[in-house]
């Protein structure tokens, strides 16, 4: 599963759908029954009935307020999920509200339930930077007063409500770090943002959060979504264990499979990278110890390493900096100490 389809996947559940709208809108979520809660997308088709409206749809109802038909009125909740920031996200919302509001009156569910639903769309964003697109509540200018306020509200374009991984829900909401952590939105979040040596802790205690069997489908969920993130942060490492694995040890007893996998993965890494050194001379040492460091900390502090590395004699040098590789915290930290490493080195070599 791919990290878009583990992303998508997780929020198509029930109850993380139920969070997401507690996170959101939480001034009057509480006047929803989540227990009505369903996934529509199926429903709503473009005219060519090919490609869904909307990422995700789903319908919830009311706890209060009758229809003419006698049924308690229902929000059509409309999900958008973004990796990157779409400066046209207010545009296209506004064009999918009118889309599935269309769909709504040409189906006969107008008249069947007595009138058009209400339309929240959310979008879900989990890229690197802030998000910069205009469209939010927020983001529409103040009205004086409440009467025009609500005069004007059936006219306004449509605004979006954001759900963003990397700063506040909307102005003056609390960041992600502050949101409850009983939230499977929030265990998603916190997931995603846990560095890769602690991936897997951060699963275990997202899991204990969410135990027995109603919880299961949410855990093997969170797992697919840690794998994925796990596939995106370690290119080349070992594969991430098995949902069946974390399952059988239990959340208390577990040590996290994938943090022995990576330390496992880490000490390999130190013994190949010394036996290659000594067994096929410096040249190879130092192009298997740029591709560590590639491994671990990226591609431009592996090529930086291997220019750096090039000043450097002798195999008891590519030896530190193989230790280095395993024991520094960011690439930052290897560079500096091997740079640190040349500069004695020139000291000692060349005269003043």
């Amino acid at each position: 599963m791919d990290h878009d389809a583990a992303h998508k996947h997780i929020h198509s559940l029930p109850e993380v759908a139920a969070d997401l709208l507690r996170l959101v809108a939480p001034e009057w979520a509480h006047e929803l029954d989540f227990t009505t809660l369903e996934d529509r997308s199926s429903e709503f088709l473009d005219d060519d009935h090919r490609k869904r409206i909307g990422d995700q749809v789903a319908s919830v109802r009311l706890r209060r307020g009758r229809l003419a038909n006698g049924e308690r009125p229902y929000v059509l909740v409309l999900t958008e999920f973004q990796s990157e920031v779409d400066a046209g996200m207010a545009q296209r919302v506004r064009e999918y509200t009118g889309m599935l509001l269309d769909r709504v009156v040409r189906s006969g569910a107008q008249e069947r339930d007595g009138g058009l639903p209400r339309v929240l769309p959310v979008v879900v964003y989990n890229g690197g930077g802030p998000w910069t697109a205009a469209g939010r509540e927020s983001d529409w200018a103040p009205l004086p007063s409440e009467g025009m306020r609500r005069a004007l509200a059936p006219l306004q374009p449509q605004a979006y409500r954001l759900l963003s991984a990397g700063g506040p829900l909307t102005s003056g909401a609390p960041p992600a770090e502050d949101w409850p952590l009983e939230n499977r939105v929030s265990a998603t979040v916190r997931l995603q943002r846990a560095e890769t040596g602690r991936l897997g802790g951060q699963l275990r205690e997202e899991s204990r959060r969410f135990p027995g069997g109603s919880n299961r489908a949410f855990r093997r969920a969170l797992h697919a979504w840690a794998r994925a993130l796990w596939a995106d942060k370690t290119s080349g490492a070992p594969g991430f264990p098995a949902f069946e694995e974390f399952e059988q040890v239990g959340a208390e007893a577990m040590p996290t499979i994938a943090e022995l996998n990576w330390d496992r993965w880490e000490a390999g890494l130190r013994a190949e990278g010394k036996e290659q050194g000594m067994r096929q001379g410096r040249v190879e040492g130092r192009a298997r110890l740029g591709r560590q460091a590639s491994l671990r900390f990226g591609a431009w502090t592996g090529e930086r390493l291997l220019r750096l590395m090039e000043e450097l004699a002798g195999g008891e040098a590519l030896d530190q900096v193989g230790d280095w590789i395993i024991e520094c915290g960011s690439g930052e930290e290897l560079l500096s100490r091997v740079s640190a490493l040349l500069a004695e080195a020139g000291n000692t070599v060349r005269p003043n």
